[in-house]
């Protein structure tokens, strides 16, 4: 009777595989890698590992767990938050049914100032075409503090690499920071960054409304590039940071699916997204900005001005002295093409001056009087930010 009562006391045995957790049925040696992988960059996904074992590490497909298992191992070991499910979010209005063919239109934004391991506060400037969904350029520019942004000139060399790189689009979007439209005016003037892209013959298209319902994509891929690339990083230098910037860039848009392009790579699902087809040369760059396409651009506008007490407006920075003018009354400007001069009316619509147009040299609309090539050879070699 006891060793009955002892047998009823026995663990009923557990039905079906032991449960042994996703991955089991690898090799420790994969397992490790995966586990390697995440902890050396916490912002990677299944899909990125997954990616990198293939192409990195030259697993065969055959070797490798599938993302839904890789997936499931990273919650499993805590790797990942497990959010609530929510409804379909509504789709934002951001450019894309305009833009047919790749490098119609680029999203150009900076994302807000982040400090990276080894090389300091770091503000990202993205572009990515939204045809595409390529990574046109993943910019690092060194800055001060928390609170500091990117300058005119970061934008300028962000456009250039990009340029260089894929060539011209039609359209850039971009929002209106001051960088790129004078937000302090009711009638704003065009900064020279916007003329020099006008001289480049590529548009630059402001948003109307802000994220999500504009610059959608470029906002996300913000995202993207922290987990690819500053999340859990340490860099010795900030050349490393730049050139592991293009490291990754490549991956993106050679490897890494895009679920918006049916999971393939954005270079995979359009492979004529190599290239524009509109040539850019820094080399050429003084002698291919259109100083004609400027001005004519420059005489569809009307701005007006207060006049100040000691009889001065300022227009895009710039400083005209008006001897006929009265202190406080506004004047119209318009921009003579003709004469390459500004025409100031008064409130009768007189004409009170016509002077000369000033600071719109060739060499003030490209932001510089230093030598480019020199300047890119900096970019590319010297182990600290040059701009």
């Amino acid at each position: 009777m006891a060793q009955a009562s002892k047998k009823k006391d026995l663990p009923m045995p557990l039905l079906g595989r032991p449960t042994k957790g996703a991955l089991s049925s690898f090799s420790q040696k994969i397992v490790n890698t995966i586990r390697s992988l995440r902890n050396a960059h916490p912002g990677w996904g299944a899909i990125t590992i997954y990616t990198e074992l293939i192409e990195v590490y030259n697993y065969s497909v055959e070797e490798v767990p599938q993302v839904a298992s890789i997936n499931r191992y990273l919650k499993e070991q805590g790797y990942i938050k497990i959010y609530e499910s929510s409804g379909d979010q509504p789709k934002s209005n951001n450019c894309d049914k305009k833009a047919k063919k790749p490098h119609d239109l680029w999203e150009m934004d900076a994302k807000g100032t982040v400090k990276v391991g080894g090389v300091g506060y770091q503000a990202i400037i993205n572009i990515k075409d939204i045809k595409s969904k390529v990574h046109c350029m993943i910019f690092p520019i060194k800055v001060k503090n928390a609170k500091t942004q990117p300058s005119t000139r970061h934008y300028y060399w962000t456009l250039r690499l990009a340029f260089l790189e894929w060539g011209l689009p039609k359209r850039i979007q971009v929002d209106k920071d001051s960088v790129f439209y004078d937000n302090q005016s009711k009638s704003p003037f065009p900064k020279l960054l916007h003329l020099w892209l006008v001289g480049l013959g590529v548009e630059l298209c402001f948003i109307d409304q802000p994220p999500p319902y504009k610059n959608a994509t470029v906002e996300r891929s913000h995202q993207t590039a922290m987990n690819q690339i500053i999340v859990g990083q340490h860099y010795q230098c900030w050349k490393q940071l730049f050139q592991y910037c293009h490291t990754r860039r490549q991956m993106m848009n050679e490897k890494l699916p895009n679920r918006s392009l049916q999971k393939k790579a954005a270079l995979q699902a359009f492979p004529k997204a190599k290239h524009s087809a509109r040539f850019y040369s820094i080399e050429k760059e003084e002698e291919s900005i259109d100083q004609k396409a400027i001005f004519k651009y420059l005489a569809k506008y009307i701005w007006y001005r207060k006049v100040s007490n000691v009889k001065t407006i300022s227009l895009g920075g710039i400083i005209y002295y008006l001897s006929k003018a009265k202190p406080k009354t506004q004047l119209e400007i318009k921009f003579c093409n003709r004469a390459k001069k500004l025409v100031f009316r008064n409130d009768n619509e007189q004409i009170i001056a016509k002077i000369p147009i000033k600071g719109l040299s060739i060499q003030q609309i490209m932001g510089s009087n230093k030598p480019l090539k020199s300047m890119l050879y900096k970019i590319n070699n010297r182990r600290d930010f040059s701009l």
